[in-house]
């Protein structure tokens, strides 16, 4: 393992830093005034090791990563799920591009009993690799927020094996999340929703919020949900233990619709600015032609679909981009030069 021990004078650059291209794999973990760098495959793996309980913050580069076990609360900051251009400030740009941060392995949250809550884990920022295995909560949880991340295992998807509460997905391409309890799912493009499932239907509360939700919802669902302001194109509609609002449903699919109000029948291949389908690309907006948006507005008064509501979709991170960091070593002082700019 390759270590670096930074100084205060570091501080600035690594709260910023995780979007900074490098050659080699690097997670910086940050606790208060104190900053240490991890380098390689596992950097993420002895990041996590070294964390304390609470109050950390590990920010990753570009690359792939090991993904490990999260036993404290923890804040990780990925680069994206994407590569994102960026129109940087320099005359002879050698690569206008950040690459995505992905987990080559199971990311497993298990937070210990000692460890009470609130937990308040925030993941943001991270790509899953194909078909690795689940991601999983197997222990009591209340406060995790996932943020802008893909996370798609054709086998078993995220998955809570204990009671959970206080969890949001924001802004997230998801295939499938098991065994929900509290739970809000927002401005995300689920294409399974026939895996979103709850540990008790009855005692679950679970909000599903400007989502595009596809696959066989409702055939075999275990999930009390209420889906309000979303795309629903489905081969079922919804469950029969959950209500739709302010929704639009597949033209094929309005006869289970649980509806409590209005409710759109629409045509997905005619109401795309960007194509004639509801398909996922990472290229995607899934804008509503501007003479539909009148005619298909939700209950808050924007858009139906991830492009309303308060989190309109957008998969870069909300940490800027490092470009030119310098180092340099001045008596016993490390000096830090970068230019911090927006995605």
């Amino acid at each position: 393992m390759k270590k670096t021990i930074f100084t205060l004078a570091m501080l600035c650059c690594t709260i910023v830093g995780n979007a900074q291209v490098t050659d080699e794999q690097s997670a910086i973990l940050q606790v208060g005034d104190n900053a240490q760098i991890f380098y390689g495959t596992n950097a993420l793996v002895e990041a996590l090791e070294a964390a304390p309980d609470r109050g950390a913050t590990i920010t990753l580069s570009s690359g792939t990563f090991a993904g490990g076990t999260i036993t404290k609360c923890v804040n990780i900051y990925g680069a994206g799920w994407v590569e994102q251009k960026v129109a940087r400030n320099n005359d002879n740009p050698s690569d206008n591009s950040i690459l995505p941060t992905i987990l080559s392995s199971k990311l497993t949250i298990s937070i210990p009993e000692e460890l009470t809550a609130p937990h308040n884990i925030h993941i943001e920022g991270l790509r899953t690799a194909y078909s690795i295995g689940s991601h999983l909560c197997d222990k009591p949880i209340d406060g995790l927020e996932i943020m802008k991340c893909y996370i798609v295992d054709y086998n078993t998807g995220f998955q809570f094996t204990a009671e959970n509460k206080n969890v949001v997905f924001t802004q997230c391409y998801l295939d499938a999340v098991y065994g929900l309890g509290d739970a809000l799912i927002q401005n995300c493009d689920i294409i399974n929703g026939c895996n979103i499932t709850c540990l008790n239907v009855n005692e679950s509360h679970v909000v599903i919020n400007h989502c595009i939700v596809g696959g066989h919802y409702g055939y075999g669902s275990s999930c009390k949900a209420l889906f309000t302001n979303s795309m629903i194109w489905g081969n079922y509609g919804i469950g029969p233990s959950s209500t739709a609002r302010n929704c639009m449903f597949n033209i094929g699919s309005i006869s289970n619709v649980g509806s409590e109000d209005n409710i759109f029948s629409v045509d997905y291949n005619q109401i795309f600015e960007d194509a004639t389908n509801i398909s996922y690309t990472d290229a995607r907006t899934f804008k509503i032609k501007d003479e539909l948006v009148d005619t298909y507005m939700g209950g808050d008064g924007t858009q139906i679909g991830i492009n309303g509501g308060n989190y309109p979709w957008n998969k870069a991170p909300h940490t800027p981009l490092v470009t030119d960091l310098k180092l340099a070593i001045d008596g016993t002082n490390l000096k830090v030069t970068y230019n911090a700019e927006t995605r």
